[in-house]
């Protein structure tokens, strides 16, 4: 007897403690009812404690009417729990879309109708039968025959806060531990209430009149209150992080595809409607090529493609990337589309203007120096001998700055192969190339001890460089003994080149658009022999940089060992 009473008065404690325990986190939770699904999780916490508190109630209650409101009471409160415990796993990780929508109707419509037969139970026999007192532990516990109807809406609560269970341990899956102590002691309370009650729902055990449910939510009020007071579980959630990932692709200005491994689409962004003209949700499950038919490209890699819209095309670079579940097993990939219609126009354009000047000045200088030789043969006067040598001098200029144009813009528009030269041979003959335009000039190479000058690069590009650079110090040099000197070091990443000259050195105006990368209308070089240097180091993955000193200009040319 002592045992029995013992026992259940451990019963009814528990009971009334979880009940209790229950309405002070609600209570608690109240300061974080803006939080996403606080006021769901508060709404369900009452309800345990109305379950809980009327429960343990009943259990010392021997009068049947009043014993059978009671049970009537916490079955409402049950029923209730589920639902609204669904709602808050809903809310809290990211898909309050789905709670404010009408796929929630259905988890409010159950307990709804459970409430209306739960109030006139008295006058129906829809939920159970034969309900009388049989005791148990000295409690008035009783015994009852539950109908269909109270065993679907029972199930359908227990299915809801399993549910929630696994909405929560998904939690833990997707997003590691940032979230996952809270998650897990919110998901594990469930279990042990669920547990509970299957003895008492299905008839099994010793005392299957005993519902044990109450009593066990007292673990789970504990658990609840490690997340929630201890973890901080409502400072920060997965639905910031939820928000920020659907955000991050609704965002991306450029059209996003996320595929199946069947290349149909699953979403698209705002982007991707927009820009095609998409019935978002007529083309998912489509082919990719379907919604985008494409022409002169694939999307199997990093690739451009021409699609046709309204008669007019349409040129995207593609980027593909593979997605993957948390095992890391490929479930599709995304594509993303930046359109470069403009910019492949604008290319076009500037190619076609490019060739035509370059081809009308070659001939049209080929005509003036002409005229200009023709001229000075068959003139006798000075100044008309003067005229005609400077319009000589600017014609020779021009040719020279349309052909380092050319050269130039054909090695860019080219791939030019990459493999290991000799810097200090490469040097060598771009100098002995020079001396035969500058024979009074004295060029000199040194190679300071133990340096690789074996290089990894691209060597017509390379060559440019080094001949525009050394061309730039001899021709501009008035010293009545014009020198140049070619240095090669090497540092702890690569190769130095240093061309220095003994001349008057370089004009500041002439470096100022060098080195800002871009000519304006009061900062413009006049000749092309820098930019060519300048272009063709960043071709090269280099650094390049000028510097005027007293005796004449250094220019100082890294490129690493790696690089090519």
């Amino acid at each position: 007897m002592l045992a029995g009473i013992g026992i259940g008065g451990l019963v009814v404690g528990s009971s009334i403690t979880a009940g209790v325990g229950t309405l002070a986190l609600a209570g608690y939770l109240y300061r974080h009812r803006g939080s996403p699904g606080v006021p769901w999780f508060i709404a369900a916490a009452l309800a345990i404690s109305v379950w809980c508190l009327a429960y343990g109630t009943a259990l010392v209650v021997f009068e049947l009417p009043l014993r059978a409101h009671l049970t009537a009471l916490w079955l409402l409160a049950a029923v209730w729990s589920g639902p609204l415990f669904l709602l808050f796993a809903l809310a809290y990780t990211g898909r309050t879309a789905v709670v404010r929508s009408w796929q929630a109707l259905p988890l409010l419509a159950v307990p709804t109708v459970a409430t209306g037969l739960l109030v006139t139970h008295s006058w129906h026999s829809l939920l159970w039968t034969t309900f009388r007192i049989d005791p148990v532990f000295d409690l008035a516990t009783a015994s009852y025959s539950l109908q269909p109807l109270a065993y679907l809406v029972l199930v359908f609560t227990l299915l809801s806060a399993g549910l929630s269970a696994l909405l929560l341990f998904e939690t833990v899956v997707s997003y590691g531990p940032l979230y996952r102590g809270e998650a897990v002691a919110v998901g594990l309370s469930v279990v042990p209430p669920a547990v509970g009650s299957l003895p008492w729902l299905f008839g099994f055990g010793p005392y299957p009149q005993l519902n044990l449910t109450p009593a066990l939510f007292l673990v789970h009020v504990a658990l609840d209150s490690y997340a929630f007071v201890e973890r901080n579980m409502f400072e920060t959630n997965p639905t910031t992080r939820r928000a920020a990932e659907r955000s991050a692709v609704d965002d991306i200005p450029t059209p996003l595809f996320a595929l199946d491994t069947e290349d149909c689409v699953v979403t698209v962004n705002d982007a991707a409607v927009e820009t095609f003209e998409l019935d978002r949700s007529a083309v998912l499950g489509e082919p990719f090529a379907a919604v985008v038919p494409a022409s002169g490209g694939t999307v199997d890699g990093s690739e451009s493609i021409t699609t046709t819209t309204d008669g007019r095309e349409r040129q995207f670079t593609v980027v593909t990337a593979p997605l993957t579940d948390p095992a890391d097993t490929v479930v599709g990939r995304t594509v993303i589309l930046q359109e470069v219609t403009k910019e492949r126009e604008r290319e076009q354009r500037l190619d076609v203007l490019n060739r035509v000047i370059r081809h009308n000045l070659r001939n049209e200088m080929t005509v003036i120096l002409g005229h200009a030789d023709l001229v000075a043969d068959r003139a006798t006067d000075e100044a008309v001998l003067d005229s005609a040598a400077t319009i000589t001098d600017s014609g020779e200029r021009l040719l020279a700055t349309g052909t380092k144009a050319r050269e130039f813009e054909q090695i860019r528009g080219s791939q030019t192969d990459t493999r290991t030269v000799d810097v200090a041979d490469l040097v060598g003959e771009a100098v002995a190339d020079l001396r035969a335009e500058f024979p009074s000039a004295t060029v000199d190479i040194d190679v300071s001890p133990g340096t690789d000058t074996s290089l990894t690069t691209q060597p017509r590009v390379l060559a440019l460089v080094v001949a525009n650079l050394l061309e730039n110090a001899l021709a501009h040099n008035e010293s009545d003994e014009p020198r140049a000197a070619v240095t090669l070091s090497e540092s702890e990443t690569g190769l130095d080149i240093g061309i220095s000259d003994n001349g008057p050195g370089i004009d500041p105006s002439e470096l100022a658009p060098i080195r800002k990368g871009t000519e304006t209308a009061l900062e413009h070089s006049t000749g092309m022999g820098l930019w060519v240097a300048s272009w063709g180091v960043t071709m090269l993955g280099g650094d390049i940089d000028f510097a005027t000193t007293d005796d004449g200009t250094d220019v100082s040319v890294h490129l690493d060992y790696t690089d090519g």
